[in-house]
Protein backbone atom coordinates (compact mmCIF):
# COMPACT_ATOMS: atom_id res chain seq x y z
CA UNK A 1 0.00 0.00 0.00
CA UNK A 2 1.29 3.23 -0.92
CA UNK A 3 0.92 6.87 0.63
CA UNK A 4 1.34 10.14 -0.45
CA UNK A 5 1.91 13.54 1.45
CA UNK A 6 -1.19 14.14 4.52
CA UNK A 7 -3.51 17.79 3.56
CA UNK A 8 -5.09 18.47 6.33
CA UNK A 9 -6.92 21.70 6.73
CA UNK A 10 -4.68 25.31 7.09
CA UNK A 11 -4.89 27.86 9.40
CA UNK A 12 -3.07 31.05 9.95
CA UNK A 13 -1.91 32.43 12.88
CA UNK A 14 0.88 33.77 15.00
CA UNK A 15 3.47 31.28 17.56
CA UNK A 16 6.49 32.37 19.76
CA UNK A 17 9.77 31.27 18.29
CA UNK A 18 10.88 30.37 21.76
CA UNK A 19 14.35 31.57 21.05
CA UNK A 20 17.01 31.68 23.62
CA UNK A 21 18.78 34.43 23.20
CA UNK A 22 19.50 38.58 23.82
CA UNK A 23 17.60 39.84 21.02
CA UNK A 24 14.05 40.68 20.99
CA UNK A 25 12.05 37.72 20.09
CA UNK A 26 10.26 37.94 17.06
CA UNK A 27 6.76 36.60 16.04
CA UNK A 28 6.50 34.15 13.50
CA UNK A 29 3.16 34.20 11.02
CA UNK A 30 2.12 30.47 9.79
CA UNK A 31 0.89 31.55 7.16
CA UNK A 32 -0.28 28.97 4.59
CA UNK A 33 0.78 26.21 7.23
CA UNK A 34 -1.42 23.01 8.42
CA UNK A 35 -2.78 22.61 11.92
CA UNK A 36 -0.04 23.07 14.28
CA UNK A 37 1.28 20.44 15.13
CA UNK A 38 0.60 19.13 11.90
CA UNK A 39 -1.29 15.54 11.64
CA UNK A 40 0.82 13.35 12.70
CA UNK A 41 3.25 10.99 9.87
CA UNK A 42 5.92 8.70 9.75
CA UNK A 43 8.68 11.07 8.60
CA UNK A 44 7.83 15.42 8.30
CA UNK A 45 10.64 16.17 5.61
CA UNK A 46 11.70 19.79 6.92
CA UNK A 47 14.09 22.19 5.28
CA UNK A 48 14.83 25.96 5.88
CA UNK A 49 14.71 28.73 2.71
CA UNK A 50 16.18 31.62 2.63
CA UNK A 51 16.50 33.22 -1.33
CA UNK A 52 17.13 29.86 -2.78
CA UNK A 53 13.61 29.76 -4.85
CA UNK A 54 14.60 27.53 -7.67
CA UNK A 55 16.09 24.87 -4.74
CA UNK A 56 12.59 25.41 -3.34
CA UNK A 57 10.92 24.73 -6.68
CA UNK A 58 12.99 21.60 -7.28
CA UNK A 59 12.13 19.89 -3.83
CA UNK A 60 7.88 21.08 -4.47
CA UNK A 61 8.07 19.03 -7.95
CA UNK A 62 10.05 16.26 -6.07
CA UNK A 63 8.03 15.86 -3.27
CA UNK A 64 4.45 17.15 -5.29
CA UNK A 65 4.85 13.87 -7.37
CA UNK A 66 6.48 11.24 -4.31
CA UNK A 67 5.00 7.78 -4.08
CA UNK A 68 6.41 6.32 -0.85
CA UNK A 69 5.03 3.31 1.65
CA UNK A 70 4.41 6.27 4.10
CA UNK A 71 2.62 9.13 5.00
CA UNK A 72 5.09 12.11 4.96
CA UNK A 73 4.96 15.80 4.97
CA UNK A 74 6.83 18.11 3.60
CA UNK A 75 7.40 21.90 5.75
CA UNK A 76 9.36 24.40 4.64
CA UNK A 77 10.37 27.63 7.04
CA UNK A 78 10.97 30.60 5.06
CA UNK A 79 13.47 33.17 6.47
CA UNK A 80 11.97 36.63 5.05
CA UNK A 81 13.35 35.60 1.41
CA UNK A 82 13.13 38.91 -1.31
CA UNK A 83 13.85 36.55 -4.57
CA UNK A 84 10.12 35.02 -5.06
CA UNK A 85 10.34 32.28 -2.70
CA UNK A 86 7.32 33.64 -0.48
CA UNK A 87 5.40 34.11 -3.28
CA UNK A 88 5.53 30.73 -4.83
CA UNK A 89 5.22 28.67 -1.34
CA UNK A 90 2.09 30.84 -0.84
CA UNK A 91 0.57 29.62 -4.04
CA UNK A 92 1.66 25.96 -3.56
CA UNK A 93 -0.87 23.18 -1.97
CA UNK A 94 0.62 20.59 -0.30
CA UNK A 95 3.92 22.42 1.47
CA UNK A 96 3.63 23.10 4.87
CA UNK A 97 4.95 26.92 4.91
CA UNK A 98 5.78 29.09 7.90
CA UNK A 99 7.22 32.27 7.26
CA UNK A 100 9.14 33.71 9.90
CA UNK A 101 9.49 37.46 8.95
CA UNK A 102 13.20 37.61 9.54
CA UNK A 103 16.40 36.07 8.76
CA UNK A 104 17.16 33.38 11.87
CA UNK A 105 19.58 31.75 10.67
CA UNK A 106 19.35 27.84 9.56
CA UNK A 107 19.28 25.69 13.01
CA UNK A 108 16.61 28.07 14.45
CA UNK A 109 14.62 28.26 11.25
CA UNK A 110 14.76 24.00 11.29
CA UNK A 111 13.29 23.68 15.41
CA UNK A 112 10.50 26.30 14.29
CA UNK A 113 9.37 23.09 11.14
CA UNK A 114 9.97 20.54 14.12
CA UNK A 115 7.70 22.23 16.52
CA UNK A 116 4.67 22.74 14.16
CA UNK A 117 5.04 19.35 12.77
CA UNK A 118 3.94 15.19 14.91
CA UNK A 119 5.86 12.44 13.13
CA UNK A 120 8.03 9.27 14.06
CA UNK A 121 11.20 10.79 12.56
CA UNK A 122 12.36 14.31 11.55
CA UNK A 123 14.46 14.42 8.28
CA UNK A 124 16.56 17.46 8.09
CA UNK A 125 17.31 19.02 4.70
CA UNK A 126 19.48 21.13 3.44
CA UNK A 127 16.91 23.24 0.64
CA UNK A 128 19.83 22.60 -2.37
CA UNK A 129 19.66 18.98 -1.83
CA UNK A 130 18.49 16.61 -4.97
CA UNK A 131 16.59 13.78 -3.87
CA UNK A 132 15.59 10.14 -4.94
CA UNK A 133 12.79 7.90 -4.01
CA UNK A 134 14.97 5.03 -3.44
CA UNK A 135 17.21 6.77 -0.59
CA UNK A 136 13.79 7.51 1.22
CA UNK A 137 12.26 4.87 1.05
CA UNK A 138 15.32 2.66 2.05
CA UNK A 139 16.09 5.38 5.00
CA UNK A 140 12.76 4.59 6.37
CA UNK A 141 13.07 0.63 6.44
CA UNK A 142 16.17 1.09 7.74
CA UNK A 143 14.52 3.05 11.13
CA UNK A 144 11.81 0.69 10.95
CA UNK A 145 13.92 -2.65 11.32
CA UNK A 146 16.28 -0.90 14.02
CA UNK A 147 14.63 0.35 16.52
CA UNK A 148 18.27 1.05 17.96
CA UNK A 149 19.20 3.58 15.47
CA UNK A 150 19.03 7.45 16.17
CA UNK A 151 20.12 8.97 13.38
CA UNK A 152 20.37 7.72 9.52
CA UNK A 153 21.78 9.04 6.94
CA UNK A 154 22.67 8.38 2.93
CA UNK A 155 26.10 8.65 1.33
CA UNK A 156 26.50 12.75 0.24
CA UNK A 157 28.23 13.41 -2.98
CA UNK A 158 28.12 16.48 -4.91
CA UNK A 159 26.35 16.62 -8.33
CA UNK A 160 29.74 15.35 -10.52
CA UNK A 161 29.47 12.48 -8.05
CA UNK A 162 32.78 13.21 -5.65
CA UNK A 163 32.02 12.10 -2.17
CA UNK A 164 31.62 15.36 0.10
CA UNK A 165 32.76 14.96 3.65
CA UNK A 166 29.40 14.26 5.55
CA UNK A 167 30.64 12.36 8.72
CA UNK A 168 31.35 13.68 12.21
CA UNK A 169 34.67 13.14 14.27
CA UNK A 170 35.09 14.89 17.63
CA UNK A 171 38.62 15.31 17.18
CA UNK A 172 40.08 18.74 18.59
CA UNK A 173 43.14 18.26 16.88
CA UNK A 174 41.37 18.30 13.74
CA UNK A 175 40.65 21.91 14.52
CA UNK A 176 44.23 23.32 14.74
CA UNK A 177 45.87 21.32 11.80
CA UNK A 178 43.85 21.52 8.36
CA UNK A 179 46.07 18.41 7.19
CA UNK A 180 44.89 16.52 9.93
CA UNK A 181 41.34 17.22 9.42
CA UNK A 182 41.45 16.66 5.19
CA UNK A 183 43.05 13.16 6.04
CA UNK A 184 40.26 12.18 8.98
CA UNK A 185 37.95 13.12 6.49
CA UNK A 186 39.07 11.17 3.67
CA UNK A 187 39.32 8.12 5.86
CA UNK A 188 35.74 8.26 6.41
CA UNK A 189 35.01 8.74 2.75
CA UNK A 190 36.83 6.08 2.07
CA UNK A 191 35.39 3.62 4.48
CA UNK A 192 31.99 4.65 4.24
CA UNK A 193 32.44 4.50 0.29
CA UNK A 194 33.86 0.59 0.62
CA UNK A 195 31.37 -0.68 2.91
CA UNK A 196 29.14 -3.44 2.43
CA UNK A 197 26.79 -2.70 5.46
CA UNK A 198 25.82 0.45 7.45
CA UNK A 199 28.62 2.32 9.05
CA UNK A 200 28.51 3.03 12.55
CA UNK A 201 29.66 6.79 13.05
CA UNK A 202 30.06 9.66 15.83
CA UNK A 203 27.59 11.75 14.12
CA UNK A 204 26.54 13.17 10.46
CA UNK A 205 26.64 16.25 9.38
CA UNK A 206 23.35 18.35 8.54
CA UNK A 207 23.06 18.27 5.07
CA UNK A 208 20.60 15.89 5.10
CA UNK A 209 19.69 12.98 7.90
CA UNK A 210 17.06 11.57 9.50
CA UNK A 211 16.35 11.40 13.14
CA UNK A 212 13.99 9.62 15.55
CA UNK A 213 11.50 12.38 17.51
CA UNK A 214 12.70 10.45 20.48
CA UNK A 215 16.06 11.03 20.43
CA UNK A 216 15.76 15.25 19.56
CA UNK A 217 17.42 16.72 22.27
CA UNK A 218 15.83 19.17 24.44
CA UNK A 219 14.44 21.84 24.49
CA UNK A 220 15.21 21.93 20.90
CA UNK A 221 16.83 19.75 17.85
CA UNK A 222 19.55 22.69 16.81
CA UNK A 223 21.12 24.98 19.61
CA UNK A 224 20.17 28.68 18.98
CA UNK A 225 22.89 29.86 20.00
CA UNK A 226 23.91 29.20 16.50
CA UNK A 227 22.88 31.30 13.81
CA UNK A 228 24.87 29.72 10.28
CA UNK A 229 27.64 27.11 10.40
CA UNK A 230 28.66 24.39 13.19
CA UNK A 231 24.80 24.01 14.54
CA UNK A 232 24.96 20.40 12.94
CA UNK A 233 28.45 19.48 14.84
CA UNK A 234 27.26 20.83 18.11
CA UNK A 235 24.00 18.64 17.47
CA UNK A 236 26.35 15.40 16.21
CA UNK A 237 28.68 16.27 19.44
CA UNK A 238 25.20 16.60 21.60
CA UNK A 239 24.10 13.12 20.72
CA UNK A 240 27.73 11.08 20.27
CA UNK A 241 27.96 12.40 24.57
CA UNK A 242 24.07 10.85 25.37
CA UNK A 243 24.95 8.00 23.64
CA UNK A 244 22.46 7.95 20.65
CA UNK A 245 23.45 5.59 17.53
CA UNK A 246 24.12 7.12 14.52
CA UNK A 247 24.45 5.19 10.67
CA UNK A 248 25.83 5.65 7.37
CA UNK A 249 23.88 3.76 4.72
CA UNK A 250 26.82 3.16 1.82
CA UNK A 251 24.37 1.80 -1.07
CA UNK A 252 21.98 4.94 -0.15
CA UNK A 253 23.26 8.59 -2.04
CA UNK A 254 22.17 11.98 -2.66
CA UNK A 255 23.24 14.93 -4.02
CA UNK A 256 23.72 18.15 -2.70
CA UNK A 257 24.60 21.36 -4.78
CA UNK A 258 26.11 23.34 -1.28
CA UNK A 259 26.53 27.27 -0.79
CA UNK A 260 23.01 28.15 -2.23
CA UNK A 261 22.35 30.76 0.87
CA UNK A 262 25.63 31.80 1.06
CA UNK A 263 26.88 35.64 0.82
CA UNK A 264 30.25 37.66 1.93
CA UNK A 265 28.76 37.70 5.15
CA UNK A 266 29.30 33.98 5.70
CA UNK A 267 32.26 33.98 6.29
CA UNK A 268 31.73 35.67 9.56
CA UNK A 269 29.10 33.42 10.29
CA UNK A 270 31.91 30.55 10.20
CA UNK A 271 34.28 31.73 11.74
CA UNK A 272 31.57 33.32 14.73
CA UNK A 273 29.66 29.31 14.56
CA UNK A 274 33.43 27.97 14.99
CA UNK A 275 34.37 29.79 18.10
CA UNK A 276 31.34 28.88 19.32
CA UNK A 277 31.33 25.46 18.80
CA UNK A 278 34.85 25.23 20.05
CA UNK A 279 33.82 26.85 23.57
CA UNK A 280 30.87 24.98 24.42
CA UNK A 281 32.68 21.64 23.54
CA UNK A 282 36.34 22.17 24.26
CA UNK A 283 36.74 25.24 26.61
CA UNK A 284 37.56 28.71 26.07
CA UNK A 285 41.03 28.00 25.96
CA UNK A 286 41.07 25.61 22.84
CA UNK A 287 38.20 28.47 21.30
CA UNK A 288 40.77 30.85 21.29
CA UNK A 289 43.68 29.26 20.04
CA UNK A 290 42.18 28.10 17.36
CA UNK A 291 40.99 31.38 16.68
CA UNK A 292 44.62 32.52 16.67
CA UNK A 293 45.65 29.65 14.27
CA UNK A 294 42.40 30.88 11.75
CA UNK A 295 44.16 34.34 11.53
CA UNK A 296 47.75 33.37 10.99
CA UNK A 297 46.21 30.33 8.27
CA UNK A 298 43.86 33.31 6.45
CA UNK A 299 46.75 35.88 6.65
CA UNK A 300 49.36 33.54 5.19
CA UNK A 301 46.81 32.86 2.34
CA UNK A 302 45.96 36.06 1.46
CA UNK A 303 49.30 36.84 1.01
CA UNK A 304 50.24 33.75 -0.90
CA UNK A 305 46.87 34.31 -3.39
CA UNK A 306 48.18 38.16 -3.71
CA UNK A 307 51.81 37.34 -4.44
CA UNK A 308 50.53 35.07 -7.20
CA UNK A 309 47.69 36.93 -8.68
CA UNK A 310 50.60 39.43 -9.54
CA UNK A 311 51.49 37.06 -12.03
CA UNK A 312 49.04 35.65 -13.63
CA UNK A 313 45.52 36.71 -14.63
CA UNK A 314 43.60 33.19 -13.78
CA UNK A 315 40.39 34.20 -12.21
CA UNK A 316 40.55 31.19 -9.82
CA UNK A 317 43.72 32.97 -8.59
CA UNK A 318 41.86 36.59 -8.30
CA UNK A 319 39.20 34.84 -6.69
CA UNK A 320 40.78 33.10 -4.02
CA UNK A 321 42.85 35.71 -3.49
CA UNK A 322 39.52 38.23 -2.61
CA UNK A 323 38.12 35.02 -0.72
CA UNK A 324 41.04 35.31 1.92
CA UNK A 325 41.02 39.29 1.77
CA UNK A 326 37.35 39.51 2.89
CA UNK A 327 37.93 36.08 5.16
CA UNK A 328 40.78 38.41 7.39
CA UNK A 329 38.68 41.70 7.70
CA UNK A 330 36.44 38.51 9.18
CA UNK A 331 38.66 37.12 11.36
CA UNK A 332 38.54 39.44 14.38
CA UNK A 333 40.54 38.89 17.44
CA UNK A 334 38.61 37.53 20.53
CA UNK A 335 38.86 39.49 23.51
Amino acid sequence: MSYRRQTPNRICRPISTGLHCCLPVPIILLARCEESPISASDIAFITANYNTLQCIERLALFFGGLDVPFPFSFTVVDNSSFDGSREFLESRSGINYLQTGENLGYGRAINQGVAATASKYICVLNSDVVLNRNALVQLWRFMEEHPEAGVAAPRITYADGREQGMVFKPLLFSHYAEWFAKLVAWLQKWKTVHASAPVHVDGVMGAFFVIRRSMVPQPTLFDEDFFFFYEDSALAHTLKNRGVPCYVIPDLSIIHIGGQSRSPSSISFFFEGRYLYLEKFYGVFHAKAVHFFDRFRTLRKWFLYSFLSLFTSSARIKSKQRHYQLAWSNVLPKS
